[in-house]
């Protein structure tokens, strides 16, 4: 029988300008969620501030990114409880550019 992890990794991006939270996925492990905050960033043609992940404290790690239109964003790795995972509601839903919306 296999266990079952106690914490998984919630991926997701904040912005600059304002614009509300992004989740990005879950992941169960940390270079799990590394491979998808990698691919969010290219899909989304985000480009790395730094060169890898700042710990913020012992649950979050953080990267700076700058988007396509220049905009700062944020792409968090946060590990939480698996009881703790109903407090947060990922949207995929994407974001509406003004030109389109």
């Amino acid at each position: 029988m296999r266990r079952v992890a106690a914490s998984v990794f919630v991926i997701y991006a904040s912005f600059g300008s304002g614009a509300e939270p992004q989740g990005i996925g879950v992941a169960s492990s940390t270079p799990r969620a590394e491979e998808l905050a990698e691919r969010y960033a290219e899909e989304d043609r985000c480009v790395w501030r730094r060169p890898n992940w700042v710990e913020w404290d012992s649950a979050r790690r953080v990267r700076p990114a700058v988007d396509g239109r220049g905009d700062a964003v944020e792409v968090w790795l946060v590990q939480v409880g698996l009881d703790e995972v109903t407090r947060f509601v990922l949207e995929t839903e994407p974001l509406v550019d003004e030109e389109n919306g």
